[in-house]
């Protein structure tokens, strides 16, 4: 085409006149490939059936989860650890709280990875033609729209078939079918709302308010603890107006919910395709890659991979951050850098302790991640169901795992450089065991804080307390070891794997895969979960504590792995 000008990553420069012409060119593949299409109209159908029952298997094991735990809870509901006058708030409030920390956490994602967004051979494609692309990126939302849709539906299925049979709202299987369209529906219009400011360019501050509304909603729950432990008030009436309480009333028989969403999601989606014209295409081709990068992570049940793909969609330096770095370079180094000055390192152990150290206090992730990590546990015991002992435990569990991750970064970037180990003149052992002292120079006291809070939770002895803050320095090393083997988890060897899909044994690999770590973490905090029921504390539980915190440590630290899911890569690396 002489009349245009396209370079790679840039917009297409036409010649002033030459307006785009009327032609869509997936409309024109699709005409195409009718033909091919009514050829494949079994084959499509059998993948359909393998969806649809993979989707039934997984809604019956999520069904049979929820009906156990609400029947464990009303086995015996009066025999809850937690203190008297503790467990404050509703049960509908606290799920009213938690589901809004998730479409605000959604809705975040969405923003990042879109949710308008091409390929890369779309967009050095389709884009540089002088067509419209509006029906083209409008095709591809809608598409988006659709697969949201269906998540949210079956997020919502077992949430709304436990509250059902826990007694905590009413309704039957039609009701948990409306819950499930409304949630979807929810996320539809919270991704046309991230429409909105990807069109309008508001990437950037559209993601800080929403950061901005999870904290707001984290300070609220915590104000209504405090408000209902001295008796003073409540906050119901803020949790009630939340848009969070939808799915729970469409469920409760509020039919025209879903039907009212639907209306405003055709008016929404209508009035926005005018405006996708304005996206940039390196925007869309951005936004595309991280996209592929996130679902190829997720295909393959590595949750690390899939984080990294998650921080680096949208990322870029803003001004602030370039003006901050330069007030650094400036002055030699910020606070950290001065806490921790390079002249006391004396040797590669120091030297490399002392730099993932300050990666760990310079990053707010990691913070954020311990702090939810504490929240997780905290919250639960607050609200009335976390008297259970089933419960507790649980929160505990997740909430350790939760702020183990966070205080692996530092040696996940370590992992991602191979070649570091052959710079920096220690072994791998030794690498190993200088990420793992760092990981638990943030995780031990933040066990001992954590073991001295569910302490006071549970009224524990004045005997035992002593016991339960060893225990949680003791389950803090062990997590330490498990965040270093869970950031120095090996690729999955798809070979293997796929020679026991042949023989139909590929499920416990994948689940050794994904588990690979966080199997570490689960068993540091067994003896510190355990050490809360038991009263009065034995003291042969410290000893086994120990035990089992050392064997983790030379676990998570070890440079072998024996796997079948990760062959021989994993035995090499």
């Amino acid at each position: 085409m002489p009349d245009l000008i396209a370079t790679s990553g840039s917009e297409p420069l036409a010649v002033p006149g030459n307006l785009p012409v009327d032609f869509d060119p997936w409309k024109r593949n699709r005409v195409a490939e009718k033909k091919v299409r009514r050829e494949n109209f079994w084959e499509r159908m059998g993948d359909a059936y393998i969806s649809l029952l993979a989707a039934a298997i997984a809604f019956a094991y999520a069904a049979g989860i929820a009906h156990a735990f609400s029947a464990s809870l009303r086995e015996d509901v009066q025999n809850g650890v937690i203190r008297n006058g503790i467990g404050v708030v509703p049960g509908e409030s606290a799920a009213s709280a938690l589901v809004m920390l998730g479409l605000l956490a959604a809705l975040s994602l969405i923003s990042r990875l879109g949710p308008v967004a091409v390929d890369r051979a779309q967009g050095y494609w389709w884009l540089s033609l002088p067509v419209d692309r509006m029906p083209f990126l409008a095709r591809l939302l809608r598409q988006r729209l659709v697969a949201t849709c269906i998540y949210g539906m079956l997020l919502w299925l077992p949430i709304g078939y436990g509250t059902v049979l826990g007694g905590l709202s009413r309704g039957n299987f039609a009701g948990v079918l409306l819950g499930a369209l409304s949630l979807g529906l929810l996320f539809v219009l919270l991704s046309l709302l991230a429409v909105l400011a990807q069109t309008r360019g508001w990437g950037r501050h559209f993601r800080i308010a929403l950061n901005t509304a999870c904290m707001a909603v984290v300070i609220a729950y915590a104000a209504d603890v405090l408000l209902r432990l001295t008796g003073t008030g409540s906050m119901a009436g803020f949790w009630a107006v939340l848009p969070s309480t939808v799915p729970a009333a469409a469920q409760d028989g509020a039919w025209w919910i879903p039907v009212l969403m639907l209306a405003v999601v055709a008016g929404t989606f209508k009035g926005s395709r005018r405006h996708l014209q304005r996206i940039p295409s390196r925007e869309l081709v951005s936004r595309g890659a991280a996209s592929a990068y996130a679902g190829a992570a997720l295909a393959l049940l590595d949750d690390k991979s899939l984080s990294v793909a998650i921080d680096q969609a949208g990322g870029g330096e803003t001004r602030r951050s370039v003006a901050r770095q330069e007030r650094i370079r400036r002055r030699g180094g910020d606070a950290f850098s001065r806490m921790l000055p390079a002249s006391r390192a004396r040797g590669p152990y120091s030297a490399l302790v002392r730099a993932e150290a300050l990666v760990l206090l310079r990053a707010p992730k990691v913070w954020r991640g311990l702090l939810a990590g504490w929240g997780v546990p905290a919250a639960g015991i607050f609200a009335v169901q976390g008297g259970h002992p089933l419960v507790l435990g649980t929160l505990v569990v997740v909430g350790s795992c939760v702020a183990a991750k966070a205080a692996s970064t530092a040696a996940a970037q370590a992992a991602d450089v191979p070649s570091l180990e052959s710079i920096i003149p220690l072994g791998r052992s030794a690498m190993r065991q200088a990420h793992a002292a760092v990981a638990a120079m943030l995780l031990v006291p933040w066990g001992i804080v954590l073991a001295a809070f569910l302490a006071w939770a549970v009224s524990a002895e004045a005997a035992s307390l002593v016991m339960l803050l060893v225990l949680g320095a003791l389950a803090g090393a062990g997590l330490a070891a498990g965040a270093v083997r869970l950031a120095y988890r090996p690729a999955l060897d798809w070979g293997s794997v796929m020679l026991l899909a042949a023989l139909g044994q590929a499920t416990g690999p994948m689940i050794q895969h994904f588990a690979y770590g966080y199997d570490v973490m689960v068993v540091a905090v067994i003896a510190l979960v355990a050490g809360l029921f038991l009263n009065p504390l034995p003291p042969t539980l410290l000893v086994i504590a120990a035990v089992v915190a050392a064997i983790a440590w030379g676990v998570g630290t070890s440079v072998s792995v024996n796997s079948k899911a990760h062959g021989l890569d994993g035995r090499i690396s």
